[in-house]
């Protein structure tokens, strides 16, 4: 069996991490992904019409690759959990927007399983643009689990 765990660095993001292992330790799941899929938040915030400076998109261009080296490497440091498991882990980042990436990652890699947080990080977004987790149950073929 394979999973696919969706990963934010929220809270219920956490949770579903913390589902996953007890399953892949109860369940002899074989197979874990933890995928981190994002999008560029700084474009949102522009505005019609504005043209940042080469200057200021390189600062913002570096503040996103920070944000996505710290992502990755707390992503690393959440699969060593996975350790005593017989469970190979392996770690996606992609940039798109979430919900079609984990979709896109789900049925392409014939996973089992999706384990989803019931909320992200989206804050006030999330509310205007529609929940990722909602928008993955829908988009999907894959049996998702949302964990609250």
């Amino acid at each position: 069996m394979k999973l696919l765990v969706c990963f934010d660095g929220s809270e219920p993001s956490k949770r579903a991490i913390e589902k996953a292992r007890q399953l892949t330790a109860d369940c002899g799941i074989h197979e874990v992904t933890i995928i981190h899929a994002y999008q560029d938040n700084y474009w949102v915030s522009l505005g019609d019409g504005y043209a940042p400076s080469p200057d200021m998109l390189r600062k913002l261009e570096d503040y996103e690759k920070s944000q996505i080296q710290e992502k990755e490497e707390e992503i690393e440091e959440i699969a060593k959990t996975f350790a005593n498991t017989e469970a190979v882990v392996n770690i996606k980042t992609i940039h798109g927007h979430p919900a079609r990436v984990i979709t896109k990652v789900a049925e392409e890699g014939n996973y089992d399983l999706i384990i989803i947080g019931s909320r992200g990080l989206g804050g006030f977004r999330k509310v205007v643009l529609g929940s990722v987790s909602n928008a993955v149950m829908q988009g999907t073929n894959v049996s998702v689990m949302v964990v609250k």
